[in-house]
C-alpha cells in the first residue's frame, strides 16, 4: 500500500492547523475520593497524524494501534495508525476493510480482532467483524456478530473474547463470547447478578472493561445516552459464570478508557451532558477501594478504548474529543505511568 506520509493523495492530512484542536474543559463533580499516595504522572507523546475519536485503541506486538472512528469531520474512517514507543514514530498500516466508528478491539497473540460498530453517529449498528495479522499487515473477515451493535466492550480471557453490552437501538446487557479458534459465538446470558440492586441492571454501552486476576471488571458507561451515565462496577467470574458488584466508579461517566497497570485498574476521561472529564481514578481490587490519580493533561472522551493500550509500565491514550459530542476529533497523545 502507498505511504500516506508521502503520497500526494493524502496532501494536507498532516497540516498542523488541521490537527490542532482547541483544549476542552472538565467540570467533574465526583463524590469525595481520597488522593493516591502515588498519583502517577502523564508524559506527552507524539501526536497522531490524523485526529480521531470514537475509534478502537489497543496494544499489539509492542505497538499502539488506533483504528477507524470519527476522522476529518466524518463519522466513518478506515484509518489504521500505529505508534511505536521504541522509535516515537507513527506509521500507517493496512486500513480496516469496513469504515465505521465505535468498533471494539481485542488481541489474541499477534492478531487484532474487531467487532461491530456504527456507520452513523451512535446509530446504525452492523455485524461485520475482522481480524488483523500484525506480521502480514493484512485483514481478513470473520463471522459476523449474532446481533448487530456498536460501543461494545471487548476483552480477551483464556483465549476467548468476551463481548459485553453495547448498543443496537438502545443499550444492551448482552454477554457474548467469540472463540477465535472455531470462529463461533456463544451467548452466555446477560451482565446481571441474580438479585441486581444497581441502576440499569447491566444494560450499558460506552463503558470500560479489563481483566484482572482472571475476572472481568465492567466499569461505568451509560444507558442509551450520557444523560444516564453510571458508575456501576460489575465483575464476571468465569469459574461459576456469575456477575457480582464492587464499589462503584466515583465519577459516573461514559466514553471513558480503562486499563490495568501496577496492579490497579485505571479509568481515564469520559463525558456527561456539557462536560468532558480529566478524571483519572484508580481501583485496587484487593481492597475494593478507589483513589484519585493525576488527571489527564487534556480532558477527553470518545477514547473508546474499553482497554487502553498498555505497553510495559506505560498506558497510552491517543485521540479522543475535547468537547462533548462528535463534532471535534483530537490528535492529542499522552501516556500515563505509576512509575
Amino acid at each position: 500500500m502507498s505511504d500516506p506520509m508521502t503520497d500526494p493523495l493524502f496532501s494536507g492530512l498532516f497540516d498542523p492547523t488541521i490537527n490542532s484542536i482547541p483544549q476542552g474543559k472538565s467540570f467533574p463533580a465526583p463524590d469525595p475520593v481520597p488522593a493516591a499516595a502515588n498519583a502517577g504522572r502523564w508524559v506527552e507523546m507524539p501526536r497522531l497524524p490524523i485526529a480521531v475519536a470514537e475509534m478502537g485503541v489497543i496494544a499489539c506486538g509492542g505497538k499502539v494501534h488506533v483504528i477507524g472512528g470519527y476522522a476529518r469531520g466524518k463519522v466513518n474512517s478506515d484509518f489504521h495508525q500505529v505508534f511505536d514507543p521504541a522509535t516515537g514514530e507513527w506509521v500507517f498500516k493496512a486500513p480496516i476493510p469496513f469504515a465505521c466508528n465505535h468498533l471494539s478491539l481485542a488481541v489474541v497473540g499477534r492478531r487484532i480482532y474487531s467487532f461491530g460498530g456504527f456507520i452513523e453517529q451512535n446509530r446504525c449498528p452492523h455485524t461485520k467483524c475482522f481480524v488483523y495479522d500484525c506480521d502480514a499487515d493484512a485483514w481478513e473477515p470473520l463471522p459476523g456478530l449474532l446481533r448487530p451493535r456498536g460501543a461494545i466492550s471487548a476483552v480477551e480471557l483464556d483465549g476467548r473474547i468476551h463481548l459485553l453490552g453495547g448498543r443496537d437501538i438502545r443499550s444492551t446487557d448482552w454477554h457474548e463470547v467469540f472463540d477465535p479458534v472455531g470462529g463461533t459465538y456463544e451467548i452466555l446470558g446477560v451482565m446481571r447478578g441474580s438479585t441486581p440492586t444497581q441502576p440499569f441492571g447491566g444494560q450499558r454501552c460506552h463503558m470500560g472493561a479489563v481483566v484482572v486476576e482472571g475476572r472481568i471488571h465492567a466499569i461505568g458507561g451509560r444507558k442509551d445516552s450520557y444523560d444516564f451515565n453510571t458508575g456501576l462496577h460489575s465483575v464476571f467470574d468465569p469459574a461459576d459464570g456469575t456477575w457480582s458488584f464492587r464499589k462503584p466508579l466515583p465519577t459516573a461517566r461514559s466514553g471513558l478508557s480503562c486499563a490495568c497497570s501496577g496492579g490497579r485498574i485505571l479509568v481515564f476521561g469520559g463525558e456527561a451532558p456539557g462536560l468532558v472529564f480529566a478524571a483519572n481514578e484508580g481501583y485496587d481490587p484487593a481492597t475494593d477501594r478507589w483513589e484519585a490519580l493525576a488527571p489527564m493533561p487534556v480532558p477527553r472522551h470518545g477514547l473508546h478504548g474499553a482497554t487502553a493500550a498498555v505497553i510495559g509500565a506505560m498506558v497510552y491514550v491517543p485521540g479522543g474529543a475535547p468537547i462533548t459530542g462528535g463534532s471535534v476529533q483530537g490528535a492529542y497523545h499522552d501516556a500515563f505511568t505509576l512509575q
